[in-house]
């Protein structure tokens, strides 16, 4: 009989000390989710200084050193493909605010990098003056692919896009029930 009571003792003691020893992973909380690098802060940071000060070459010099470059708007139609368009759009985009007037900040990012290649995405509060001096500011979300060149990280494509309006999304009361957003679909 008093082997049998060690044995009990001694996988209590072990169930025991395993608990122990593994409590500390157990009550760490789940990693947080992965910060964007600041190589890719600095290459959006960089976008937004070259654009604030109308500086074409700067802002040419961030995206990749090919012809497949992208850039996107918010609606239809707002879609460059190539250096050439896209350099056209800084030009047209320099028409709409004062050389000097813009500041943004992007509290919300989140991006990943993958040998020569990243992905970034950042909620961005704009500020700036128009051309007939009134002030402006408004959200602007910004994604990216970026690919890794001698140079840092550049731009293969990127993506903006912010509320036309002051209208907001829908209020929950206010959205199209599921079952009438889509036709056709089974309930």
């Amino acid at each position: 009989m008093k082997k049998q009571f060690i044995r009990k003792d001694f996988g209590l003691a072990v169930a025991t000390l395993s608990l122990v020893l593994t409590a500390s992973a157990w009550a760490t909380e789940p990693p947080a989710a992965a910060s964007v690098s600041e190589e890719l802060r600095a290459a959006l940071r960089q976008h937004h200084e070259a654009l604030k000060q109308h500086d074409l070459k700067a802002l040419l010099a961030l995206y990749a050193d090919t012809p497949t470059v992208a850039l996107m708007g918010t609606g239809p139609g707002e879609f460059w493909k190539g250096k050439a368009a896209v350099e056209d759009t800084y030009k047209r985009y320099f028409e709409t605010f004062k050389a000097g007037s813009l500041s943004h900040e992007c509290p919300e990012a989140t991006g990943a990098e993958d040998g020569n290649g990243a992905w970034l995405m950042a909620s961005c509060i704009m500020k700036d003056t128009t051309p007939d001096g009134e002030p402006r500011e408004f959200g602007l979300n910004v994604s990216a692919v970026l690919k890794k060149e001698s140079a840092g990280w550049r731009f293969q494509a990127l993506h903006f896009s912010n509320l036309a309006g002051d209208d907001g999304p829908p209020e929950e009361e206010d959205a199209v029930p599921e079952s009438e957003a889509a036709p056709g679909k089974a309930e």
